[in-house]
């Protein structure tokens, strides 16, 4: 079977269910595993499950190990990339940027211990998208000759989204208001002859963002806890996407790039939550001009699909993702930047299908550059 990192092939269901009954029969094993506060799984070297402990029976809701019994990691918890090609988990183009596959073939290749974090998106039972955090560690294990991982996966999802929520917090308030005492001390040294009208509005302008920044970290942290309640309002793609053209050409990462709004003549007016759409838009927007050199140019247009009854809202940019980013962009944690960013993309995804109840996607190429979409139903 065709594969693009690690290898397809599985071994056959009777040894599986054999190395199953061989651990099932070791003494005390279930009562050790069993007292771990984590999801800890023994794979066979083609990366199957052939024993767990009940922890993540439990977390499954399967009604015994032997229902798990043959499935890799990725398949287990419903891996959004587990399906993508015949092979399964670790054989789409995106396992190769997963921590745990890696962890698991550096084990195997080298018969040492690897360990690293993990960023999974998954579907649960509503088929609604999961973001998981994980610290993952494969030790190597040989009994009989044959080669196995004891791999455990450590939730560290609430202390990864703390830290990022906290250090982006931080970053972007300091940011605005650095920006906005530096604008007020050259406003206060402005000729008095001169009209300070439009640098006035600029002020109040860069005081909004800071405000801004606030709210979008209240309600990204409400949206994880599922508390958020949209409040669909009239809304017209002209004023929205002007708004939005107007408060980042005013951000420190617009200097020398030029912002444009393609849109048809008529105005289009759809039912949704004007404030999560803005904050949508304006993460794509933001992404976009901070991937463009100085002199390139960014687009902001919006189309009507009759048919469908659905407006679209599309944000470009002249530049092509990496492979790496393409695979990880929508992941929480995962960032162009440093460790401390990550959240853009991933509040675009969670708020604009989760809530405003749409899709969104992207294309990237080096001949047309890099495209984010959110479509919406016309009435919310």
């Amino acid at each position: 079977m065709k594969t693009f990192f690690a290898p397809a092939e599985r071994d056959d269901p009777e040894n599986v269910e054999k190395d199953f009954g061989l651990f099932r029969r070791f003494e005390k094993l279930s009562d050790i595993i069993d007292g771990l506060p984590y999801i800890a799984l023994i794979l066979n070297k083609e990366r199957q499950l052939v024993f767990s402990n009940q922890y993540l029976v439990d977390l499954l809701g399967a009604k015994d190990l032997l229902e798990l019994v043959g499935k890799r990691p990725g398949e287990l918890i419903n891996c959004v990339h587990a399906n993508e090609n015949e092979g399964g988990c670790g054989t789409s183009e995106s396992c190769r940027y997963c921590g745990a596959v890696n962890a698991i073939m550096n084990c195997l290749n080298t018969k040492k211990r690897s360990e690293g974090e993990c960023r999974i998106i998954a579907r649960n039972a509503d088929n609604e998208e999961v973001a998981y955090d994980f610290y993952v560690t494969a030790s190597p294990f040989r009994h009989n000759d044959n080669e196995y991982v004891i791999l455990s996966f450590n939730d560290i999802s609430n202390e990864k989204r703390r830290k990022v929520l906290e250090r982006l917090f931080f970053h972007d308030i300091l940011n605005t208001a650095g920006g906005l005492k530096g604008f007020l001390e050259f406003l206060n040294t402005f000729p008095e002859d001169k009209d300070k009208d439009e640098l006035l509005n600029i002020a109040m302008s860069l005081s909004d963002q800071m405000i801004d920044e606030i709210m979008a970290q209240r309600e990204l942290l409400a949206a994880e806890r599922g508390e958020l309640t949209p409040y669909p309002k009239t809304v017209y793609a002209k004023r929205i996407t002007s708004d939005i053209k107007f408060q980042i050409e005013h951000h420190p990462v617009t200097e020398g790039k030029e912002i444009h709004i393609d849109a048809p003549d008529e105005d289009l007016m759809l039912i949704t939550d004007p404030v999560l759409l803005r904050r949508v838009l304006l993460n794509m927007t933001k992404n976009a001009v901070e991937a463009s050199k100085p002199g390139q140019v960014i687009s902001i247009s919006y189309s009507l699909d009759e048919e469908n009854k659905q407006v679209t809202f599309s944000v470009h940019n002249e530049g092509e993702m990496t492979p790496d980013v393409k695979a990880q962009v929508f992941q929480r944690s995962f960032s162009t930047k440093d460790t401390s960013r990550g959240v853009g993309t991933y509040s675009i995804k969670l708020l604009g299908e989760k809530y405003l109840k749409g899709t969104v996607n992207f294309s990237s190429d080096a001949e047309n550059g890099t495209t984010f979409v959110i479509k919406l139903p016309v009435a919310l």
